[in-house]
């Protein structure tokens, strides 16, 4: 028996296009960037990279305000994501990505970087009574305790204050914001003593 011309040709053009169908699947990737205290990431900035022979060139996104982002249409292979934001380390890791919608959650947690000045050791300023009370340690963090709450955060200090920008927080909920930053003063240069809302801590 023998096949027409174009039965051929239909049959060998339905065969390419199943084989390029399976060689060109594309993923869908979605994505999370937090802080080291679990806070979504509003605006970090995310470029997808393929690697070795993976089809496809750079893409880049933004996380909206939960910190999630999202990719579609990446060839199957192995792509690097790099994570940056102002104010924080950057972060790049690998993830290989499959057929579309079976892709792994790509979870990002990006190091605060402090700005000013730091202790040069864990230093402790309490107020008569012992409360408030904060500890600075010299990595950029501290921790607190007011008459609401306890919480902590990341510091810098410039000059004789110290810039403080507290990330999680026991107490009431709208008491601080994650992007308004609290200020404190040093009494002096030597920082035997500072203020928090009016009340003397002197260092111990």
């Amino acid at each position: 028996m023998q096949c027409s011309h174009g039965f051929l040709t239909v049959v060998m053009a339905a065969v390419g296009v199943l084989v390029a169908g399976e060689t060109a699947a594309q993923g869908r990737v979605m994505g999370e960037v937090t802080d080291p205290w679990g806070n979504g990431l509003l605006g970090a900035k995310v470029v997808a990279e393929p690697q070795g022979d993976v089809v496809g060139g750079p893409q880049e996104t933004e996380t909206d305000e939960n910190g999630e982002f999202l990719f579609v249409g990446l060839a199957r292979g192995v792509w690097d994501f790099t994570v940056t934001l102002d104010g924080y380390q950057g972060i790049r890791q690998g993830s290989q990505v499959s057929q579309l919608n079976q892709n792994r959650l790509i979870e990002v947690e990006l190091p605060v970087l402090p700005t000013g000045g730091l202790f040069r050791e864990r230093t402790d300023f309490e107020a008569d009574g012992g409360t408030p009370r904060f500890r600075f340690e010299d990595d950029g963090e501290f921790e607190f305790e007011d008459t609401d709450g306890a919480g902590e955060g990341t510091y810098g200090i410039v000059e004789q204050s110290a810039i403080l920008v507290v990330r999680e927080y026991d107490g009431p909920d709208d008491k601080f914001g994650l992007t308004t930053p609290v200020v404190v003063e040093f009494g002096d240069a030597m920082f035997t003593s500072m203020t928090y809302n009016g009340v003397e801590l002197s260092q111990q």
